[in-house]
């Protein structure tokens, strides 16, 4: 099964020095993940005073295992651009498996967009 989308899954809202990047998936596999982290990109480069970048996962419900390594890449790309990267809203059957990879001590978590902001 093929992901198509007419449009961008994504939408981008500016929060002070924070750029919060919002997921419209169910799953975020690797044609979201692809757009989700141009979108990222795209975003630092015509404003580089972003200093944190919030991954907004509250309606996300898989993340396949392709996924979490396309994560530590944009974990990555942030962070060459000395940007903070925090996924916020995650599911618990998502920070399950951020757990059970022990990705949970790479990424900083945050209940909220709210919480993250602060």
């Amino acid at each position: 099964m093929s992901e198509t989308f007419d449009e961008n899954p994504v939408t981008l809202e500016r929060k002070g020095s924070a750029l919060v990047a919002r997921p419209q998936v169910k799953m975020l596999g690797g044609v979201a993940l692809g757009r989700l982290a141009r979108s990222i990109d795209d975003a630092s480069e015509s404003d580089p005073g972003i200093a944190l970048v919030i991954l907004d996962l509250s309606d996300v419900v898989i993340v396949p295992s392709i996924a979490l390594g396309l994560l530590v890449q944009t974990l990555n790309k942030c962070k060459e651009r000395h940007q903070r990267l925090m996924l916020a809203g995650a599911q618990p059957q998502i920070r399950k498996v951020l757990t059970l990879t022990r990705l949970d001590q790479v990424f900083d978590l945050a209940d909220s967009v709210e919480s993250a902001v602060e």
